[in-house]
């Protein structure tokens, strides 16, 4: 199961009363119903590929709806053989849709959710609005896994102004959902940064949802950080070896032209250091040169290898 249907069954498996309920159903049905109205017969039809929403979606309409539901599976022919679960509603669908706010009847249309605001006070209409968007995410909703490292949720449209008025909505709590075209068929409503994608998810009440994405996502972080310390640990022993290598090889060009009595006591004792640990840090030759009653800094260290090295530039190879 992909990570998106799994958040979806999460928020279709909570209790909602009958006012989150309804803002929920119009969220799903706005987006993802189908109404056939011919011949004064009205019909609605939903459906999901997933059994336990499509379950779930029937409660809520038994609930609020007064009028025959019934529900029918078909199985596709592709190679993963999908069933969809289709409810279709027949009765009064058009009262159905008024209690839920999403019916024009001057243009006889299904419209976005929009609560009275009147009747309700800012935190009221903030849970209807989560519970709408519950309802949006479940209808078309998607999520990338966070084992990518790709972070991206987005919602699908088919028309343009409803991309623009979940956009709208959603930036009004400090989100910033953009809106771009996909092709002829879709307008795409989306966000990227992982922080804003948790904080949707928790926006519309899947918190088991967050918790996998936030673990994921700090185990990969962790994961890379500790990859970049190696990395960098490596490439600090390959330098430190190479520069003791080409020490040691300045040093053999002294040694070889009986040139060594011309270093100070502190500076041959540092040669022969460097012989025996050629990959040792200069922190860790500063060390051993003090345990060994040679007082000197990392600094000093430094300045005697520079020395070393202009004596051995004298010779040739």
């Amino acid at each position: 199961m992909s990570f998106a249907l799994t958040v979806k069954e999460e928020i279709i498996s909570h209790t909602f009363d009958d006012e989150l309920g309804k803002s929920f159903l119009a969220g799903f049905i706005k987006y993802n119903g189908d109404f056939i109205w011919s011949s004064g017969s009205e019909k609605l039809k939903l459906s999901s590929i997933s059994n336990k929403i499509a379950r779930s979606i029937f409660w809520l309409c038994k609930k609020n709806f007064d009028g025959y539901i019934e529900i029918s599976v078909s199985q596709t022919q592709t190679l993963k053989q999908n069933k969809t679960y289709q409810i279709t509603l027949v009765g009064r669908i058009l009262n159905f849709l008024k209690s839920l706010n999403i019916w024009d009847e001057n243009n006889m249309k299904i419209i976005e959710f929009k609560p009275l605001k009147e009747q309700k006070n800012k935190e009221e209409l903030t849970k209807l609005k989560r519970a709408y968007m519950a309802g949006v995410f479940v209808a078309v909703g998607s999520v990338n896994s966070p084992q990518t490292t790709n972070y991206h949720l987005e919602l699908q449209f088919k028309e343009e102004d409803s991309g623009n008025y979940i956009a709208q909505l959603m930036n009004k709590y400090d989100f910033d959902f953009k809106v771009l075209k996909r092709n002829d068929k879709l307008f795409i409503c989306y966000i990227k940064k992982a922080i804003m994608v948790s904080d949707f998810l928790k926006f519309i009440d899947a918190y088991q949802g967050v918790m996998n994405f936030e673990n994921e996502r700090i185990m990969r972080d962790v994961y890379n950080n500790v990859n970049r310390v190696n990395n960098i640990d490596i490439s600090n022993e390959k330098k430190t070896l190479s520069a003791g290598l080409k020490q040691i090889d300045q040093i053999s060009k002294i040694q070889a032209n009986l040139a060594k009595k011309r270093l100070s006591d502190k500076a041959t004792y540092l040669c022969e250091l460097r012989i025996q640990n050629p990959n040792a840090s200069y922190a860790e030759l500063t060390e051993l040169m003090n345990e060994n009653g040679y007082d000197i800094t990392k600094s000093g260290v430094s300045n005697l290898f520079k020395i070393i090295e202009k004596l051995s530039l004298e010779f040739k190879s």
